[in-house]
């Protein structure tokens, strides 16, 4: 509830940006600078059987380098984030390597309310827990599928760096454990992205927990 009355309150639409411009500079450097895992790429073309002409959303596509790469490997991508100063580095990003991508600005919530339609494949990489809620995230995503469709969300648990967090942050945490009310941004625990779409009708899930820092789903939709 405290995160949906922030975000009825603070609108991207009317110029409210969540990320400095300092802070949005610096993250787009380092994000560019890694690149993206070409690996992955290639799980994801074989997974969807092939990422040509597939309609893909970058959920949280920040900087854009995802975005870009999934462009160039054929898919017709749509970019999606809350943050202006991003979608004006992806855009620029895009345009450099000329490739088409699709721009909309909103939260990840309400994606499917914003551009009315659904996709062969939803991305989701570091930023599941900007979501309102874990629950309501997972339904949101379910809602962007094509029936058949596939997500792939990488998350980092909670557990990630939790020793140097605030007191009141591991609060949020613990309330997050175990009521599953979330207010701010704590990572959800470890297992929970896997186990709520395992209550959804799904045809197919691949769970990677091979990194303590990362909890990575890969779940195919009934068709």
């Amino acid at each position: 509830m405290i995160n949906w009355l922030h975000s009825r309150l603070r609108r991207p639409e009317d110029g409210w940006d969540p990320v400095p411009e300092a802070h949005a500079e610096e993250y787009a450097r380092v994000e560019w600078s890694h690149g993206v895992q070409q690996g992955l790429l290639d799980l994801l073309d074989n997974w969807v059987g092939g990422l040509a002409g597939k309609a893909v959303i970058d959920l949280g596509g920040g900087p854009g380098q995802y975005s870009v790469a999934l462009a160039q490997r054929g898919a017709r991508v749509t970019w999606h984030d809350v943050s202006a100063r991003y979608r004006d580095i992806a855009r620029a990003r895009a345009s450099a390597a000329g490739v088409q991508v699709r721009f909309s600005l909103g939260y990840m919530d309400e994606a499917h309310a914003l551009l009315g339609e659904n996709f062969d494949l939803v991305f989701n990489r570091i930023c599941w827990n900007y979501g309102r809620g874990d629950r309501s995230f997972s339904r949101a995503i379910w809602s962007l599928m094509k029936a058949g469709g596939s997500a792939y969300v990488d998350t980092s648990p909670d557990s990630f760096r939790y020793d140097e967090l605030s007191w009141s942050s591991r609060a949020r945490i613990q309330l997050n454990r175990a009521l599953a009310w979330k207010i701010g941004h704590p990572f959800p625990p470890h297992g929970r992205v896997a186990q709520l779409f395992m209550l959804l009708p799904f045809e197919k899930i691949l769970v990677d927990y091979g990194s303590r820092l990362n909890d990575r789903v890969l779940v195919r939709k009934r068709g």
